[in-house]
């Protein structure tokens, strides 16, 4: 007959494979109090890990790990170690000496072990770690081998998830994708049961998207499952899934959703994965440079300096601050350590365009010919369009015949990518190619990129297409006078531009409609004969 403890061990296990883990904590705490051991200390760190209490699940492992190790066990030891203590030990503090000390633990343990699934989860907590995405892909390799032969289908589709991010970190992004692909459908689908690899297996999908800008391919698997609610409940899913997803939705131009995603994000990661709350800020740091919030992206950025993903915002703000020369070494600096990476082309083409923006037109135009290149071995639709623009806008700057032709692919290229930011600057693009030598297509042009950024709430690009068409004599509107003082209304909308202001910040100060705030903007930039936002500010706080 079973003991008490034993039948609240049940009880544990049978509540944390429902996801109830309020239940099957307080089951195996009872467990503990009826006779202490490593496998209520074990169930409880799980149930402590899924609730969100992130230290007591360090303290309940590290409890577990010695008692399996007290009666002369390995397996689980191994299991513990490498999949939840190392990474948690990174996640919560940051502690990248203890993560590294229970790897080798878990490495040496799983040695020890022999051949057993405990192994696999083992070489997908070294294929975690791993820098070198060849390494990775051994270990995840190494990992489907191990659950084909034990039948494990759990370790099967989570070690098949790794494999696709490898392979898309590799360059063979639709090798890669179909692997994501297939097992996104087999946790939605119900073939999954551990919480933790339905977990893995999503934020792998969400992170392959974000890493190719396949936003398409991400909306289409939200919708289908339910990431947020679906099968897991617990807190880390939403913070790294909200974060990838948030910066997905931003390429997307669903930027009040993307904003929404991203600040959840981060408010989960204070609640447990701190560690890892630079990714979202970053991200959101990103967001807000395109919005036109430069001071607030500044604050994000000085939170977020050590993350990876922060490289493409700081440099964007120093771009769209007139440091040009600040942002191609921040570039450089980074395209330098990535290596043989294929996954380079957003970085590549901002760094085309600071090149242009600092009057090397040349090499930027070299540039276009490295993103022309990539996009053959990528076969990813966003760097044909990166090089296209590149080389389009580098050969405008140098009077190339085929500016025209390479700016009209981008747009086609960008609409296929589903990045509408990036088409309606291209569109901007046009429209000043074509200003001096077609008014009318440049006046539509400029109409449409106008509509688009107001829609998106892109205020920078708005002022911008908002100054070409008054500059074209738009109908019902003609062009104002270059130079000539500023109004008092412009003056104020000028100081509030230096404060960082956005547009509905402006508007709501002086009690005036937004558009009415885009019209003085496109004024003052015109008086000042400046082309950017951040051109007046920098202007503003020069003459105090």
């Amino acid at each position: 007959m079973a003991s008490n403890a034993e039948m609240l061990l049940r009880e544990g296990h049978s509540a944390l494979d429902q996801g109830d883990w309020r239940a099957a904590r307080s089951r195996f705490a009872e467990a503990l109090e009826e006779e202490p051991g490593p496998d209520a200390l074990y169930g409880l760190a799980r149930a402590s890990e899924w609730s969100g209490d992130y230290e007591a699940a360090i303290s309940f492992y590290e409890g577990a790990f010695a008692g399996f190790r007290s009666r002369g066990e390995s397996r689980l030891p191994a299991l513990i170690a490498g999949r939840e203590l190392s990474f948690l030990y990174t996640a919560v503090y940051g502690n990248s000496a203890a993560a590294n000390g229970w790897m080798a633990r878990a490495v040496r343990l799983s040695r020890e072990a022999g051949d057993c699934v405990e192994r696999g989860w083992v070489e997908l907590a070294e294929c975690l770690m791993a820098e070198d995405p060849n390494a990775g892909d051994n270990h995840a390799r190494a990992a489907m081998k191990i659950a084909r032969r034990f039948g494990d289908v759990d370790l099967l589709f989570c070690a098949m998830s790794y494999e696709g991010l490898v392979l898309v970190l590799k360059g063979r992004i639709a090798e890669g994708m179909r692997r994501i692909d297939e097992a996104a459908a087999a946790a939605s689908g119900g073939e999954v049961h551990d919480y933790l690899a339905v977990g893995e297996i999503y934020c792998k999908m969400l992170a392959c998207c974000e890493l190719t800008l396949d936003v398409r391919r991400a909306e289409q698997w939200m919708a289908a499952a339910e990431f947020f609610g679906h099968r897991a409940n617990s807190p880390w899913i939403p913070a790294i899934c909200a974060m990838h997803y948030g910066g997905i939705l931003t390429a997307a131009g669903r930027w009040p959703e993307a904003e929404t995603q991203l600040c959840e994000s981060m408010r989960k990661y204070d609640g447990g994965y701190r560690a890892m709350r630079g990714g979202a800020v970053a991200r959101l740091a990103d967001l807000r440079i395109l919005q036109g919030r430069l001071g607030e992206a500044a604050e994000l950025l000085q939170a977020a300096s050590t993350d990876g993903y922060s490289v493409r915002p700081r440099a964007r703000l120093h771009l769209v601050r007139g440091e040009a020369e600040i942002a191609v070494s921040i570039l450089r600096r980074h395209l330098a350590a990535a290596g043989t990476s294929r996954l380079i082309g957003p970085e590549l083409a901002l760094l085309a365009e600071a090149q242009g923006a600092a009057g090397r037109a040349g090499e930027a135009l070299a540039i276009s010919s490295r993103l022309e290149s990539l996009a053959a071995d990528t076969g990813l639709v966003r760097d044909v369009a990166f090089a296209e623009v590149t080389a389009g806008r580098a050969g405008w700057a140098e009077g190339s015949p085929d500016a025209l032709a390479h700016l009209e692919a981008a747009l086609g290229a960008f609409t296929a990518a589903g990045l509408p930011w990036d088409e309606a600057r291209t569109r901007l693009l046009i429209a000043r190619a074509v200003k001096d030598s077609n008014v009318e297509v440049a006046t539509a042009e400029a109409r449409a990129a106008l509509m688009a950024f107001r829609k998106l709430g892109a205020a920078p690009d708005a002022d911008a297409a908002g100054a070409l068409l008054r500059s074209l004599g738009s109908p019902g509107r003609p062009a104002p006078r270059i130079g000539g003082p500023l109004t008092a209304r412009e003056a104020e909308v000028l100081r509030l531009l230096a404060e960082g202001d956005s547009n509905d910040q402006i508007a709501g100060r002086l009690v005036i409609s937004k558009r009415t705030v885009e019209h003085h903007v496109g004024s003052i930039l015109a008086k000042l004969g400046l082309s950017t936002r951040a051109q007046a500010q920098a202007y503003a706080v020069r003459r105090g």
